[in-house]
């Protein structure tokens, strides 16, 4: 992967100067809905949502032709609060994307910056929380696929599509002068699309993400959010090694796709403890006309914690309408219920706070808008 990476890099800086065409687009997405959650520490809550169907965010996108077919480009994206107007990923002015990179149509595509990790590049189109259910991900994100974090630091290669086959991977710095290790990540995924076909396979590791000894490495700041599983369930201690693995697929039946996703996470602790967590979901669209879809999906959820074999398990169901009221313009109603098993003693539905019971609701009804 090294060798592909400069290779590509050092043909593409070497593109000959050209004043080809290029262009530069303001776009963005502004979400926001009425949320009802009936236990969160025993109370029930009315809230106005940041987001519930995607988070706000605006952008610049910036290209430039080089000629050859070989393109110069970035992405600069910041996320904001719609309730608050205040800035999101930690008050970051480009928290969720900061990249530059190159292009081409035979070497493939490289980048650096602030990036979505491959899990979630990778993954996110088969998951129900991002096709129709609102906050409805994994308990906790565990997996990264609805993109809780992004890395920093991170030098980004794909290759070409072969047939609609891709191979990617990604290298983010922990820049701890003495220890390379530190709060470093590096992923790999492989896509395949072809006509109604599609599937995806990633991998990562993180190490000391979020490190208080190292704010300047890849993972910092959004790591874990509203996450039951960042901290050692032993003493508190937090996570020394995370490692991830997802395979998922979907087909499009005419009108109806059918989407499944699996993952599987390892939390190593900082005590020696360690946290395994298992994701299995399946979900269903269905354009019952052209501008009305109905979703449903089922996540199932285990994991086992060592030493001493406690086995927590979730269930959770997920239930969406989004009505188009044109390109850019959409009303939705989600509901998501969870339910906590085996060794697990609460709910928590995802930006929620845990449940005083093992069962937690919450429904959303809200408007979303593209720019």
């Amino acid at each position: 992967m090294k060798r592909c990476v400069i290779a590509a890099a050092a043909t593409l800086l070497a593109c000959p100067a050209s004043h080809a065409e290029s262009g530069v687009n303001l776009y963005g997405l502004i979400s926001t809905g009425i949320v009802y959650a009936n236990n969160q520490n025993g109370h029930s809550q009315v809230q106005l949502a940041n987001g519930p169907m995607q988070t706000p965010r605006w952008g610049l996108r910036g290209t430039e032709e080089l000629g050859g077919g070989n393109t110069a480009f970035y992405t600069l994206e910041g996320g904001f609060a719609i309730d608050t107007g205040t800035l999101s990923q930690g008050g970051r002015l480009f928290g969720r994307q900061a990249f530059v990179g190159m292009s081409s149509p035979t070497l493939g595509t490289i980048s650096l910056g602030r990036q979505y990790d491959l899990p979630a590049a990778t993954l996110w189109s088969y998951e129900s929380a991002t096709q129709f259910a609102a906050f409805g991900t994994h308990i906790g994100d565990s997996d990264n696929v609805f993109n809780t974090f992004r890395v920093n630091n991170t030098i980004a290669y794909k290759s070409p599509s072969y047939g609609g086959l891709q191979f990617a991977g990604m290298m983010s710095l922990g820049e701890k002068p003495g220890d390379f290790r530190s709060n470093n990540a590096y992923s790999l995924g492989i896509s395949y699309k072809r006509n109604d076909l599609s599937l995806g396979i990633a991998y990562e590791e993180l190490n000391t993400p979020n490190s208080a000894n190292n704010q300047s490495g890849a993972v910092v700041g959004d790591y874990g959010f509203t996450s039951p599983f960042v901290t050692s369930k032993a003493s508190g201690a937090k996570v020394d090694h995370q490692r991830i693995f997802g395979a998922g697929g979907s087909y499009q039946f005419g009108k109806v796709g059918v989407s499944a996703l699996y993952t599987n996470v390892r939390f190593d602790y900082l005590d020696n403890t360690r946290l395994t967590v298992n994701n299995g979901e399946i979900s269903v669209t269905d354009y019952i006309t052209p501008n009305l879809m109905l979703g449903a999906a089922y996540i199932y959820t285990w994991g086992e914690y060592q030493p001493g074999g406690n086995q927590p398990k979730w269930h959770q169901v997920n239930l969406g309408a989004d009505y188009f009221l044109s390109k850019r313009t959409d009303l939705f109603l989600v509901g998501i219920y969870q339910r906590a098993a085996g060794d697990a003693t609460y709910a928590q539905i995802y930006t929620l706070s845990p449940s005083s019971t093992r069962s937690q609701v919450t429904a959303v009804a809200g408007i979303r808008h593209k720019f």
